[in-house]
């Protein structure tokens, strides 16, 4: 595939972008071009941080190729926001047997990027180190909310991965080792929330047509923590920071699966049921190294300790589920916030 051919396949209206970066020239005539530049990205959406993308362009500045600018590097930042709506469409259909990641990986880096990776290389030096490209790609196809994407923690993270491999005097081919570390993080991503939207389709599905048979009114069997799973799974992968508020999310889903408006629950009949389901949706998060420092047993006693300390302060016997549900969140919301925070200890 040549240049024109992924030009044409992921075309952009370079006309019109330029039109409307000529305006913003005439308005921040005060401005430097890579201010404007950089003000010109954050307007098509690229990041919502003016400040990644200025030290992105600083630092990209005098590693294009003679002849290429700033704004051609512009013009392919916004081309790749379009590569990614279509690789995520297709990861959206894809199957994978066993859901592995792995594959899910190598297979939209063989689709997608393996040949764009040759078209992005002729609009760098030949001589740029291999890292640079590793963390371009990562700044380019991460999401819009990303919000770590400052230009040097990305590149300290890159340059032990992909050093520039060398057999005696001919440079070895790394394009496959860059494009993994690159975008293998954002991929495994992606696919996890495919993967996760599919649950949640498939649980609303069988809400829907499934017959209600219930052996007590109101008593559900299980609690599902499927987004905190998904939470923890995520942060051990990238180690982004997690808001309080999502952690907060994560836990009233996990509560409302179980309690329901207008239904009475007696705090003995679930608070085994809770601890284990809780530890189990935890536990199953965690990468196989940190299973290892932290087991399934270890996690049960933790939560046992702020269930026992929860209800020497609570005395009610018989509650409605939301009644429950209100107390119990911001108990369960400081414990995974609590235990995600010492995670990596």
């Amino acid at each position: 595939m040549d240049n024109l051919a992924i030009e044409e396949i992921y075309k952009i209206e370079k006309d019109k972008l330029l039109r409307y970066y000529e305006m913003l020239k005439g308005q921040f005539t005060y401005a430097g071009t890579t201010q404007i530049i950089a003000q010109f990205l954050v307007n098509q959406s690229v990041s919502s941080n003016y400040n990644h993308i200025y030290n992105t362009l600083v630092y990209f500045k005098d590693r294009l190729q003679e002849g290429k600018s700033l704004l051609d590097l512009a013009f392919e930042w916004i081309r790749a926001q379009k590569i990614r709506l279509e690789y995520k469409k297709y990861l959206g259909e894809a199957q994978y047997p066993h859901n592995n990641l792995s594959l899910a990986v190598d297979d939209c880096i063989f689709k997608f990027f393996l040949e764009y990776d040759e078209y992005i290389r002729k609009l760098l030096k030949k001589d740029i180190k291999e890292h640079n490209l590793s963390a371009l790609y990562e700044i380019f196809f991460s999401p819009y909310e990303s919000k770590n994407l400052n230009i040097q923690d990305i590149l300290e993270r890159h340059i032990d991965n992909v050093p520039t491999h060398h057999h005696e005097t001919q440079k070895l081919n790394t394009n496959i080792i860059i494009l993994r570390s690159g975008l293998s993080i954002i991929i495994v991503k992606d696919y996890e929330d495919v993967l996760f939207a599919r649950k949640e389709e498939k649980l609303r599905k069988e809400i829907k047509f499934k017959k209600k048979i219930e052996e007590e009114p109101g008593i559900e069997s299980k609690f599902e923590g499927s987004l905190i799973e998904r939470m923890i799974k995520t942060y051990c992968i990238s180690n982004e920071e997690l808001s309080e508020k999502e952690i907060e999310n994560a836990v009233s889903q996990f509560l409302s699966s179980y309690f329901k408006f207008g239904n009475l629950y007696n705090f003995d009949d679930f608070k085994d049921l809770l601890i284990q389901n809780l530890a189990d949706d935890i536990h199953s998060g965690l990468s196989e190294k940190l299973k290892q420092s932290n087991t399934l047993e270890n996690i049960k006693y933790l939560i046992l300790n702020v269930i026992t300390i929860f209800r020497k302060t609570s005395k009610a016997k018989r509650l409605d589920g939301m009644a429950w549900k209100k107390d119990l969140t911001p108990v369960l919301k400081t414990f995974v916030l609590k235990f995600i925070d010492k995670i990596f200890e």
